[in-house]
């Protein structure tokens, strides 16, 4: 590896670490760099403020780094492949949507083929996982409840009824619970009847090897066409989503350290 890749190693051993000290030997050893080398990375780093040292060398973080989908240049080339190949066999817009906070996200998208059809969760629209519709249910169905209730305000989740004035419908703890726990064991959705402004969406869910939530891949269109093929949107997802899924165990065996040591789970309110 070269002295760029070398340091961001180190970062991102740092960070999947959890948010409590680590000591330079583990990071040394588990990234197979000598001392000196981890010492001149840690040197820069708490030079510039992302890491505070301390006397018994360990290190604690001071910095944050995520990627929104944490896989490489080639999974997102063949991911955008495989956008454009669905969108093209489909003739719908096919989307890319990762989890931010408490949002969801539009990472990258195609557009869909008539000019006339507006969808509007463009590139970096963002809409609130409160909103339980079939893609907040897929993500939310990849958290355990105890986990949900230690990250969510369970009394905050709401449907969005389509009719005029677009009512908002709050639910019920209960119902929440029922309707996550439904889709734990699916990799599809489908939103049949369509959203409030009238798109309807087809979704399965991408994990890494540890079962760890990537992103959602959808195809969209409009509510108003004449009833889609929903047989053929599931299969095609799913044989995206087992190929994108062999990628993503190739490159998490190959380029991915994880920590040895307690990583502790990052809670919000």
């Amino acid at each position: 590896m070269n002295p760029t890749e070398r340091t961001l190693q180190v970062l991102e051993y740092i960070m999947a670490a959890g948010p409590g000290p680590v000591k330079q030997v583990d990071i040394a050893r588990h990234c197979g760099l000598s001392p000196s080398t981890l010492n001149r990375i840690v040197k820069s780093l708490s030079d510039w403020g992302y890491l505070f040292r301390t006397s018994e060398k360990y290190c604690v973080r001071n910095f944050r780094l995520e990627r929104n989908v944490p896989m490489s240049e080639v999974y997102l080339g063949r991911l955008d492949a495989t956008m454009r190949s669905l969108s093209n066999e489909f003739g719908v817009s096919a989307e890319v949507v990762v989890v931010a906070g408490h949002e969801l996200l539009w990472h990258s998208k195609t557009d869909y083929p008539d000019p006339d059809v507006v969808i509007r969760a463009d590139v970096g629209f963002r809409r609130s996982l409160y909103e339980l519709d079939v893609l907040s249910q897929l993500y939310l169905s990849r958290l355990d409840w105890e986990e949900l209730e230690a990250r969510f305000y369970t009394d905050g989740f709401f449907a969005t009824v389509r009719q005029a004035g677009q009512a908002v419908h709050w639910l019920p703890v209960k119902k929440v619970k029922a309707l996550i726990k439904d889709m734990r064991q699916c990799n599809f959705a489908a939103d049949h009847e369509g959203n409030h402004v009238g798109i309807r969406r087809f979704a399965t869910v991408i994990e890494d090897p540890d079962g760890k939530f990537l992103h959602l891949l959808t195809l969209a269109e409009p509510a108003t066409n004449a009833k889609s093929d929903e047989r053929r949107y599931h299969n095609a997802l799913l044989a995206a989503r087992e190929q994108l899924s062999e990628l993503v165990y190739t490159e998490s065996a190959a380029t991915r350290l994880q920590p040895r040591h307690h990583a502790l789970p990052l809670r919000g309110g």
